[in-house]
């Protein structure tokens, strides 16, 4: 393992740091993912973490002038500055920050979790030989036994977001958590609220991006930072939703990203002739740092966030209801998104898909599907009707069977099949006859007043809208068909 760091001098731009240290007679170290990522053969060279002994924004700015970059102070507390370079569509950050102590080592103490407190230093990287990184507290041991360990509990109150991030590297990088960091973040957990809601929005979409997105929300459960994170979840643990099986609110909600999570692997079995496209749609980013497909699990934990406060017994069959539950998630879930300081695009997502989230459900109960009931669906929602569609199948995956399996073979499963083929049906109908260039109108506003005996108004531009809904799902095909469209319309459309 320790052979694979060299694979660092590949890099154009440390060789270039490295050249301009040598200049300015300046210590530099790579500290950070850098060495642990490419220790661990894992993809590397995106950003880069520096330690300076020297002149920090000096080098910065110079570093940015020569490399035809963007330098700007980051952190000043800590003295960092940060280099942006964009080539073409390729953005790479290079942070530089002072020493935290009186050398290298005192620093890497200083820091998170051991895998990630070693260095390389640039004058040693470009010598000929072999290399070792510095590592004062083992860090290597633990990333050959994938194992994180915080440096200190002081290092995780002098910054709380790390107790996020602890929980957010054993997802994306399948390690166990040392049991005395877990109850050093149990001890600590009411410093998360310090954290501001743009790093907190940073760390749980990182998470929410890779495969196990459930399971990294329902460890920071158990950890008790979720609840601290989003005070609202603490009602959803007591609150029964009579299903069959029985759930909380907050199994469901945990049950439903982890259901997102079964059907994103299984993508190509639950929409065989659509996956390529949906996971195009899902990997576009909504905003910087925010997938669709991360966004997407996110709504799947919050969907039914309003049945807190709709809570109410039916009466007559004893069971629990929550009447207008999705309108008044919509509210919650908009405050929840401003509060992580969400774009005002993720936001209205976030709220449309809470407040039409049971929309599919009508559809699965209708006796058929009419191409009128699917164009009006896309209509109302747009690009947004494809996760509504997937929605719809999380949801009902989260609220039946109790163990995900794929395919749905077993007599419970059933209507779980109708959820899944109805959800097939809508995602089919966009790609392939909602998205479609239009023809040209089957009739003009000249044609329909002749037909209709009507004057020119706004009636008759209503009308064409009526007739084009049906020609575009199907009802309507031809010419003749259109004549007896307008024959069927009530003849008080012509009204004003």
């Amino acid at each position: 393992m320790i052979v694979e760091i060299g694979a660092l001098k590949k890099s154009k731009a440390l060789e270039a740091v490295h050249r301009l240290a040598q200049r300015r007679k300046e210590r530099v170290y790579l500290v950070g993912g850098a060495v642990r990522d490419v220790l661990m053969g894992r993809p590397w060279g995106k950003d880069f973490d520096f330690a300076v002994a020297g002149d920090v924004e000096g080098l910065a700015k110079e570093a940015a002038e020569q490399f035809e970059g963007h330098a700007f102070p980051l952190e000043e507390a800590l003295g960092t500055w940060r280099v942006t370079l964009k080539k073409k569509r390729k953005k790479t950050d290079l942070d530089f920050s002072r020493l935290q102590g009186k050398d290298i080592l005192e620093d890497l103490r200083k820091r998170d979790f051991t895998v990630n407190s070693m260095a390389v230093a640039l004058r040693d990287l470009f010598q000929p030989g072999t290399l070792c990184p510095i590592d004062p507290l083992d860090g290597l041991g633990d990333l050959n036994n994938k194992v994180l360990r915080a440096d200190s509990e002081e290092a995780l109150r002098q910054d709380p977001l790390r107790m996020l991030r602890a929980f957010r590297f054993c997802s994306t990088l399948q390690f166990s958590m040392e049991e005395e960091t877990r109850k050093m973040i149990r001890r600590n957990k009411e410093l998360i609220r310090q954290s501001a809601g743009e790093r907190v929005r940073a760390e749980l979409f990182i998470a929410l991006a890779e495969e196990g997105g459930g399971l990294f929300l329902r460890r920071l459960h158990q950890a008790g930072l979720l609840q601290e994170i989003f005070p609202e979840v603490r009602a959803w643990e007591g609150l029964s939703l009579g299903t069959n099986p029985p759930f909380s609110l907050l199994d469901h909600a945990l049950r439903a990203v982890e259901a997102a999570d079964f059907i994103f692997f299984h993508l190509g079995e639950l929409y065989p002739s659509w996956s390529d496209l949906l996971k195009n749609h899902f990997s576009q980013n909504e905003e910087e740092g925010i997938s669709r497909k991360a966004l997407f699990k996110f709504i799947a934990f919050f969907h039914d966030s309003g049945k807190t406060a709709t809570d109410s017994q039916d009466q007559r069959k004893g069971s629990p209801r929550f009447l207008d539950h999705d309108r008044e998630g919509a509210k919650i879930n908009t405050a929840i998104g401003r509060r992580l300081k969400l774009s005002r695009r993720s936001v209205r997502i976030l709220s449309d898909l809470t407040r039409q989230h049971m929309r599919v459900q009508g559809l699965v109960k209708a006796q058929e599907l009419t191409g009128r009931a699917k164009y009006r669906f896309f209509q109302d929602l747009g690009r947004e009707g494809l996760d509504l569609a997937v929605l719809s199948l999380a949801n009902a995956l989260a609220s039946g069977i109790l163990e995900f399996r794929w395919p749905f073979s077993a007599v419970a499963d059933e209507g779980l099949k109708r959820v899944q083929e109805i959800s097939e049906e809508l995602v089919r109908y966009y790609f392939t006859d909602y998205t479609r260039k239009p023809g040209e109108p089957l009739l003009d506003g000249k044609e329909v007043m002749q037909a209709l005996g009507i004057p020119q108004g706004e009636a008759v531009g209503r009308i064409l809208g009526k007739l084009r809904e049906a020609e575009i799902s199907g009802t309507v095909r031809t010419k003749e068909e259109a004549l007896q469209f307008l024959k069927a319309i009530p003849s008080s459309t012509d009204s004003g």
